[in-house]
């Protein structure tokens, strides 16, 4: 349980939409659904039902967001379903439209820009459209003047707090030196790429490099060179794979390369080239930079830490073998 717990927490904190999702689920337990019995107890069971059914939904889609659910299609389902439910709670209740205030406020950080300002739009549109519904508040001005201003400031701040996650999230998983993910972001799509072979049965295949007597360069020409070396090092790795290869710094010197599609006979032709291009590419102060690889195939049942320790084995046979080498595991 406290394992679960501190997930949350840190999937919170890397994504505060999911805290949103909480909130949502909080407020659809402990208000939507009293309010929902004092409608029935008032004998309005048509407002009754209309709460509990979207007290219902609302916690069924923070329950898949809390459990790992795409939050992007999750905040587009609810955020509209939530407009469409305020918009029928304006056209049933005399009350009705003061529930958009919070709508419109929370779903504007569910949704992007654009979806934001059209949902924004369209309820806005609604209610000139419902003219009872504005009569009925005696201030209809300023109602609509309200509404306009809460939903540009929600839109607007929606933004800039997507600009700053991106922003956060870039941080968190590219390594500021190279501009190669980080390690932080290679274990999730390790993760990833075992599902999609599990399900599709589509080879994959992970190689480990690391640069050889890197800690050489770095003590013969200083550590400015040295991270020239790995920028540059990068810089050939993404120009000789695919687009759909992922290259991660691993750690100092090592790198981890992530290969879809690629089978043993891919991933040898593959990385020949490569290192072919690191000889006539990569130097330090005009010395050749050569590197040392390990490969591995994902196989059926083979979960993270098997494939990864293949691949590693691998790498390590070809550095006690003389360096400047491809291994690939196929025992």
């Amino acid at each position: 349980m406290k394992d679960t717990i501190a997930d949350l927490r840190h999937r919170m904190r890397a994504d505060f939409r999911l805290g949103v999702y909480l909130i949502f689920g909080i407020v659809a337990v402990l208000v939507l659904l009293p309010f929902a019995f004092y409608r029935f107890s008032q004998g309005a069971y048509g407002h009754g039902l209309v709460n509990v059914g979207f007290a219902i939904y609302i916690l069924a889609i923070s329950i898949v967001a809390i459990r790992g659910g795409n939050l992007d299609r999750l905040g587009t389902a609810l955020a509209i379903a939530l407009t469409l439910g305020g918009c029928l709670v304006v056209y049933i209740s005399d009350v009705g439209v003061y529930w958009l205030y919070p709508i419109l406020m929370s779903s504007a950080f569910m949704v992007s820009t654009r979806t934001g300002i059209a949902l924004f739009s369209s309820t806005i549109a609604f209610l000139l459209v419902e003219e009872e519904a504005l009569a009925m508040t005696k201030q209809a001005l300023v109602v609509v003047s309200s509404l306009v201003v809460s939903g540009i400031f929600a839109v607007s701040f929606s933004r800039l707090a997507g600009q700053r996650r991106a922003q956060l999230e870039q941080l968190a998983t590219i390594d500021p030196l190279t501009g190669a993910e980080n390690r932080r972001a290679l274990e999730p799509e390790l993760e990833i790429a075992i599902a999609g072979f599990r399900r599709d049965g589509r080879p994959v295949a992970l190689a480990l490099i690391d640069l050889d007597h890197f800690k050489k360069i770095n003590d013969r020409h200083g550590h400015e060179v040295g991270d020239a070396v790995l920028q540059d090092f990068v810089r050939v790795v993404q120009a000789s794979v695919r687009r759909t290869d992922r290259l991660f710094r691993y750690g100092g010197e090592e790198f981890v390369l992530l290969m879809p599609a690629t089978d043993e006979l891919g991933l040898e032709l593959a990385m020949s080239h490569l290192r072919a291009q690191i000889r006539a590419g990569l130097t330090a102060r005009g010395e050749p930079v050569t590197v040392s690889i390990g490969g591995a195939i994902l196989r059926m049942g083979e979960d993270r830490d098997a494939w990864f320790s293949r691949a590693d084995d691998a790498l390590y046979r070809a550095k006690d073998s003389g360096r400047n080498r491809l291994e690939i595991d196929g025992t």
